[in-house]
């Protein structure tokens, strides 16, 4: 029996309400303090008490603002969090591979923590106590003793004496690959928002290869289970050995589609390709919504929304923390 989305929209969009408009995200990069920051967003909903500027503190309460969001999500939810793998284990992933490389690199466990959300599996206190952890490997026998899938899967690439990270972010993404495509059969708009998830990872991998020339075999690092970019356009572009001629080749894998513009017009600066990608995915889920309102683009719509805003309203309190000019700091918004 197909998962109905009726009620989890309703919600999706009650809570879409909440996010700030775009205008209100231009008007935030335009205060002067963090001071100010910190009152705005308190009038925004944001649980930040009075008084507190610290850019650390701001930022905890945006991924506490986040997490609730989440919650109301997968409480709401029900029986379908396993079909909405994509969604929740998502973030799951990000926050993983940014823990596993906090952790390779040894920085500050609160330094690992920045943008993370919690989610209903990997909670804002099982996040930290994941920061605190020393190496890979000791994250890897923590999830497992959790019975997270993601644990069992890094083991055996975790228990190197020196870890290598890209194989250690290939695990993660595969893992979520499997898990978000197996998990996504029965709802048809569901899958194919997975495939192409999948085949946005491997355009990064793809770039990463072709910029770094990494000496892997690309066959080994590839997903299966996208639908724009087979093992063929994976391995050319991977084989091109530059960044923008690269993108070019995964600019036409993506022809005919939304994507193919932000691969076209790629910079080096990988965080502007995602920006990018993100803006055109919250735009092509939004015109869904209006021709599929019972499916579950409204609530996709809202999950890269959500996350849109996270990205702005965090970059916003480390660029006045850091003097960073207003104009610029709206230039680089995500959220439309």
């Amino acid at each position: 029996m197909k998962p109905r989305w009726e009620d989890l929209n309703a919600r999706a969009r009650g809570l879409g309400t909440r996010l700030l408009r775009r205008d209100a995200l231009d008007a935030l990069a335009q205060l002067p303090d963090l001071a100010a920051v910190s009152a705005a967003l308190r009038g925004h909903g944001y649980p930040i008490e009075e008084g507190i500027a610290a850019p650390a503190a701001l930022e905890l309460g945006l991924r506490r603002r986040a997490a609730a969001c989440l919650r109301v999500l997968a409480r709401w939810s029900g029986s379908r969090v396993p079909v909405l793998a994509v969604l929740f284990e998502d973030e799951d992933r990000r926050s993983l591979r940014a823990l596993l490389r906090g952790a390779v690199q040894r920085a500050r466990a609160d330094a690992r923590l920045a943008g993370l959300i919690p989610t209903p599996a990997l909670p804002e206190r099982a996040l930290g106590q994941l920061a605190a952890l020393p190496a890979p490997r000791a994250i890897a026998a923590l999830l497992t003793a959790w019975g997270n899938a993601y644990g069992s899967a890094l083991l055996p690439v975790a228990a190197a004496a020196e870890p290598d990270l890209f194989a250690l972010e290939v695990v993660v993404n595969r893992t979520f690959a499997a898990r978000a495509s197996r998990a996504a059969r029965r709802a048809p708009l569901l899958a194919s928002y997975v495939r192409e998830t999948i085949d946005l990872e491997n355009a990064y991998a793809a770039l990463a290869l072709a910029g770094e020339g990494r000496d892997v075999v690309p066959r080994d690092v590839f997903l299966p289970g996208g639908s724009c970019i087979g093992i063929g356009e994976f391995e050319r572009a991977a084989s091109l050995g530059e960044v923008a001629a690269a993108g070019h080749a995964l600019a036409a894998a993506f022809a005919a589609t939304p994507l193919a513009p932000p691969f076209t017009r790629l910079s080096h600066d990988a965080g502007a390709l995602e920006d990018a990608v993100l803006r055109a995915r919250i735009r092509q889920l939004t015109r869904v919504t209006r021709t599929a309102p019972l499916g579950p683009a409204p609530l996709l719509a809202y999950a890269l929304r959500l996350r849109a805003e996270m990205v702005d309203v965090q970059r916003i309190i480390w660029g006045r923390a850091l003097g960073v000019s207003p104009d610029a700091l709206v230039g680089e918004l995500v959220s439309v």
